[in-house]
């Protein structure tokens, strides 16, 4: 022990240890790196009308014009003064115009506001090879694993490598075949084909 400390009792001694500031230099320390990327959410798409759904016209101070409809088979409404008009495929938006230039043959300046109270068009198919075939309703988003999926999966009997989508389009149907075998074992996303409404998965 040094002469500067000779003659300090232990206790005192102690108490000046304890108070004392030890400073260890620390260890390098990685750098955490933080990249912000400015994204611009997807825009999304209008909701097109389709078959079976449940709309609601409002036609403003013309109650006998006002109430719900439900779209036809063939994808037409049918209304007093209007007639039958086709609403499948179009939008909301569109339909409204439709209504307010055919109703203006009969009314002043109408003002018409169609919203969709049922999207019961929301749904795809599920033939074939899976344990529970079916209707089933589409979620935003869905692709064609989560649809099998929904449908309880491929029984073991089901030929993976040839499951067909066909997809109904104005005057003609789309018709995809995909090798599902690849999305299992890769994780091959890219054949991971996005349900569209009315979509007709076939098993085989």
């Amino acid at each position: 022990m040094s002469r500067a400390l000779t003659g300090i009792r232990p206790f005192v001694l102690i108490a000046m240890l304890a108070g004392a500031v030890i400073v260890v230099p620390s260890c390098a320390s990685k750098t955490v790196e933080t990249n912000v990327v400015n994204v611009t959410p997807p825009k999304a798409e209008p909701y097109l009308i389709g078959k079976d759904d449940v709309l609601n016209v409002v036609v403003w101070k013309q109650p006998q014009l006002t109430g719900n409809v439900t779209v036809a088979g063939d994808g037409t409404i049918t209304m007093p003064l209007a007639g039958t008009v086709t609403a499948a495929g179009l939008t909301t938006q569109e339909l409204q115009e439709k209504l307010t230039q055919k109703l203006s043959k009969d009314i002043h300046n109408p003002n018409v506001t169609v919203s969709v109270v049922t999207a019961n068009s929301m749904v795809f198919y599920v033939l074939g090879q899976v344990h529970a075939p079916g209707v089933y309703p589409l979620h935003p988003g869905e692709v064609l694993s989560q649809g099998l999926a929904q449908a309880g999966g491929l029984t073991d009997f089901a030929n993976a490598k040839a499951i067909r989508v066909v997809r109904r389009m104005p005057g003609k149907d789309l018709e995809m075949t995909v090798n599902y075998q690849r999305i299992e074992d890769d994780g091959d996303v890219q054949d991971d084909v996005v349900l569209r409404a009315g979509d007709t998965i076939t098993v085989p």
